[in-house]
């Protein structure tokens, strides 16, 4: 009983799993899978490394670099080239390069005239309404559509592979919401508002055999806690809970789900109606990771970058590709170059249901056009993600105070993972911290 039960082996689940060991609190982990990561996937293929989840980690504040150190990883740390601070949308199936400035805004051919000045008309808009609203919506308010379709639409398709016109501007940009409500302007709102300052330099990283590398180092140190097993079912007590596995049944005073929503579901079925609904009613999209390693001999990069994205209004289905061998060029062999292409999200969502070798060769044949590649690839695999990336809708707020109500009338149990703490490896190891420290204040209360 005085054990804490961490439910679910993907990075949420590690994360809180590692925090508790840290802080001397006794815990079994519980995971179906006997690799665990969950989305996190990592292969070494011809000295090449492949990563069919997450390819970096932005590390703002360090919280990465330093659970790196204490799982022993601090010298297998690589970080980003200069390259990344490139990138390319694609606007009438050619690329257009893009670099963090405005003198770049002012001179890039992604959006017209018409649109830089609309765009630039920002702090003349007045302010909106205070309520949610998705972003697009909000940010067409502020800077105008072309901008939205050009600039905003592949930057958010790549990373919540999301439907702007359904995504909360609160959960997502809750920060620029809460500038244009204050001082009227997202741009006055940046200018005026004071810098923090930071000893931490922010970073983006890997690892030298992939992200897999982190989730592998803490498996390592906590194994003799990890539990392979399914969970069927959590039930109440009058003290503590009573979780079921397909092994047996176990006693805790104290649960941490870190299951996927839809999967948190199943199991509270009986257990609280109420919130088992609001779970199964969060929507998440697929994706598909396709991994292409081409000889150098036959690619020619026009120069070096992060990558390109497709507005969805180019009627490409590719989502965008990620130049792994030019912000990472340690993880390829010297005479290969490697490419993530991205497919799948909110506008494609029928790639469940599809034919997987036949969207290979679509999206394949949709890069090699933009990239003028010519030559077959020397190398290419998949990887599909039925239910990848959890989706922050608008009136999202109702579904955390489902969460909240739940937790406060079963105390003890908690409910973590990336559809609480945010979609990035960094949000989840960042929301098991928090998570873990306030457990230790109510143990050591108690």
């Amino acid at each position: 009983m005085k054990e804490v039960l961490v439910l679910g082996g993907g990075i949420s689940g590690l994360a809180t799993a590692w925090n508790l060991h840290k802080a001397g609190i006794p815990f079994k982990l519980i995971e179906k899978q006997v690799s665990m990561g969950g989305v996190i996937s990592s292969k070494i293929i011809d000295d090449t490394i492949i990563d069919f989840g997450p390819n970096s980690l932005r590390d703002r504040d360090g919280s990465i670099r330093k659970l790196a150190k204490e799982v022993g990883l601090k010298d297998e740390i690589i970080d980003i080239s200069e390259a990344f601070k490139t990138r390319f949308i694609i606007r009438n199936r050619e690329l257009q390069a893009l670099k963090p400035s405005l003198s770049t805004l002012l001179t890039t051919d992604v959006i017209s005239g018409k649109g830089k000045l609309r765009a630039l008309a920002e702090p003349f808009i007045p302010k909106g309404i205070a309520e949610d609203e998705s972003v697009g919506s909000f940010l067409e308010r502020r800077i105008g559509k072309e901008a939205v379709e050009y600039l905003v639409d592949p930057v958010f398709s790549g990373i919540y592979a999301g439907d702007i016109y359904k995504i909360s501007k609160k959960e997502i940009l809750p920060t620029l919401a809460e500038k244009e409500q204050k001082f009227g302007s997202i741009v006055m709102g940046v200018l005026r508002s004071k810098k923090e300052k930071s000893d931490i330099k922010p970073m983006v990283l890997t690892f030298k055999k992939g992200i897999q590398q982190l989730t592998e180092a803490i498996v390592g140190k906590i194994s003799d806690r990890v539990l392979n097993e399914e969970v069927i079912s959590i039930r109440a007590l009058e003290q503590g809970f009573e979780v079921e596995t397909s092994n047996g049944i176990i006693q805790a005073e104290r649960v941490i789900s870190c299951l996927p929503a839809h999967s948190l579901s199943v199991v509270l079925d009986g257990f609280d109606t109420a919130l088992s609904n609001t779970l199964e009613s969060i929507d998440y999209v697929p994706m598909l990771s396709t991994q292409v390693i081409f000889n150098k001999k036959d690619v020619e990069l026009p120069q070096s970058g992060f990558g390109f994205l497709i507005p969805r209004n180019e009627n490409i289905r590719l989502l965008g590709a990620i130049w792994k061998s030019s912000i990472f060029p340690e993880l390829s062999s010297d005479d290969k170059l490697h490419f993530t292409l991205m497919t799948g999200g909110a506008h494609d969502r029928d790639i469940i249901n599809e034919n997987i070798q036949q969207v290979e060769e679509e999206v394949l044949a949709e890069f090699s056009e933009l990239m003028n590649i010519t030559p077959k690839p020397a190398w290419m695999e998949s990887k599909l993600w039925h239910q990848a990336i959890p989706q922050f809708h608008v009136g999202y707020q109702s579904v955390r105070k489902v969460l909240k109500r739940m937790q406060a009338e079963n105390p003890g149990f908690y409910i973590g993972g990336n559809y609480r703490w945010g979609v990035s490896v960094p949000d989840c190891v960042g929301g098991a911290e928090v998570l873990v420290h306030s457990i230790k204040k109510e143990i050591a209360y108690f």
